[in-house]
């Protein structure tokens, strides 16, 4: 994938009838997004939805820069879809804030040897800023088991500072099951949208729930994610976040699977990564290292099948791996599980279905806060993490 570049106001030349007619009756029209993934140093990608053939992308503004076009392609094709898009940037400067526009040019008759052009049309101007390399601290808000429940995340919100967060995670079973493109925006995307996502990004966790339903293997479609998988890593201020899909609950075999599961081959797939991620130099210089996974990794003897298979496998890797925290929900209940008692020698976060986890974290501690719908904290706990005690 390439990303070409050009000057703005060339293509407001080339373009101009379009654009003015898109401004006077719009034929074509973003119906959903625009919302931000996998941002890092020097890049970010951008997904939206249009309800027609178009040429998507992005319409960047630097601080002080002029303002530039970016359209992506692959194998030589300038990118044309209809439905959703992804249009990533990049050659962008650490920790620097830009604003964006996303368009779609429609494309009215694509012949083979000529495209007739119609409307274009823009997104509302968004803001985002690239990681900042050696930030000292950060915040961030998870939610998970939602289940569909959209109005939820509205609630959490309510109360939630959203622009003191560096970013979201959507931590499983933000769905019940997955049964057609239309529930994702309903249950959570539009939401997020209007209210954070324009300007600050998400990470998704695959929830077991996520894997259920006719449409379940369409989730990427929306994501953008780190090597195109479910399990990825990434490093934010002095921490860095391994991200595990603990797949279904229940043994591939399970009559409610109809055939259709191999979460055995997947998680042992997962944990080759795992070992890898955990080796790796970026993992080992971290300061604060957390896990996150919508089923908790802990010792239980009343473990469901899916949990007993973490357990058994990934439990003694992460014990020997230094995690300061794991971040988890699935069991719809709040817990704080103490570092002695999970084991595996790390503490455990449990968020319920009705409240969400608000984390602040410097090199020194880790604080957390779960909150309820009406915004009281239900339960806070303070991590220290002093060079002495680690």
């Amino acid at each position: 994938m390439t990303n070409l570049k050009v000057c703005a106001g060339i293509v407001l030349l080339l373009l101009g009838t379009q654009v003015i007619r898109a401004e006077e009756n719009k034929s074509v029209t973003i119906n959903h997004g625009p919302y931000l993934q996998n941002v890092s140093q020097n890049t970010i990608s951008v997904v939206f939805s249009t309800d027609a053939l178009v040429v998507p992308g992005v319409m960047l503004y630097g601080k002080g820069e002029k303002p530039v076009v970016i359209k992506n392609s692959h194998y030589g094709l300038i990118d044309v879809g209809e439905g959703i898009h992804k249009v990533e940037i990049s050659g962008l400067k650490p920790g620097t804030s830009y604003s964006y526009k996303v368009f779609g040019i429609e494309v009215v008759d694509y012949q083979p040897y000529k495209c007739v052009f119609g409307d274009t049309v823009y997104s509302a101007l968004g803001t985002f800023k690239t990681v900042e390399p050696d930030k000292e601290g950060i915040k961030f808000t998870v939610f998970n088991d939602v289940h569909d429940k959209a109005w939820k995340i509205g609630k959490y919100l309510d109360h939630n500072a959203i622009d003191e967060q560096d970013f979201y995670i959507l931590n499983g079973d933000i769905l019940g099951h997955i049964d057609e493109e239309a529930q994702m925006y309903s249950s959570f995307i539009d939401t997020c949208v209007s209210r954070f996502a324009q300007n600050i990004p998400f990470f998704y966790v695959r929830g077991n729930h996520e894997t259920r339903g006719a449409y379940a293997r369409e989730l990427k479609k929306f994501l953008v994610l780190d090597n195109d998988s479910y399990y990825y890593a990434f490093s934010r201020g002095p921490a860095r976040f391994v991200v595990l899909d603990g797949g279904e609950d229940k043994p591939d075999d399970n009559i409610e699977y109809s055939g259709l599961a191999d979460f055995d081959a997947f998680r042992e797939k997962q944990l080759e990564w795992l070992k890898r991620e955990i080796a790796g130099r970026e993992f080992l210089d971290a300061e604060v290292k957390i896990v996150v996974i919508h089923m908790p990794i802990i010792e239980n003897k009343e473990n469901w099948y899916g949990m007993a298979q973490l357990a058994e496998h990934y439990g003694p890797v992460l014990r020997d791996a230094g995690i300061d925290l794991m971040i988890s929900g699935h069991t719809h209940t709040n817990e704080w599980i103490d570092s002695k008692k999970s084991g595996f020698g790390y503490p455990v976060i449990i968020c319920s279905h009705e409240d969400f986890l608000e984390v602040e974290l410097d090199a020194t501690m880790i604080k957390c806060e779960v909150k309820g719908m009406d915004g009281k904290v239900v339960q806070s706990q303070h991590i220290s993490l002093q060079a002495s005690e680690k």
